[in-house]
């Protein structure tokens, strides 16, 4: 899980002007290759700018290559569909 946020945030580009602190929980659902087919958002920050930057950054990645080296008990179990906080400020 910690590889997907780190991923995730190393492809997010900060919005101009926005507040410390801000909070978008978001939902994935994964392809057992990595691949993202879906990413919702499921609780608005409140700050528009920052969750459509959060959805960006998700789409920017597209593959969690890591998906690779996991069983797929683990990935059906705990990988198909995630629900994850991004807070990367």
């Amino acid at each position: 899980a910690q590889q997907i946020i780190a991923t995730i945030e190393n492809a997010w580009i900060k919005p101009k002007n926005i507040p410390q602190g801000l909070i978008a929980n978001l939902r994935l659902t994964i392809r057992p290759s990595g691949r993202i087919i879906k990413a919702d958002l499921i609780k608005s920050s409140g700050n528009i700018r920052f969750d459509n930057s959060a959805l960006q950054a998700v789409r920017r990645d597209e593959t969690f290559y890591f998906f690779n080296s996991i069983s797929k008990s683990l990935y059906e179990n705990e990988f198909q569909t995630i629900s994850i906080s991004f807070n990367p400020l």
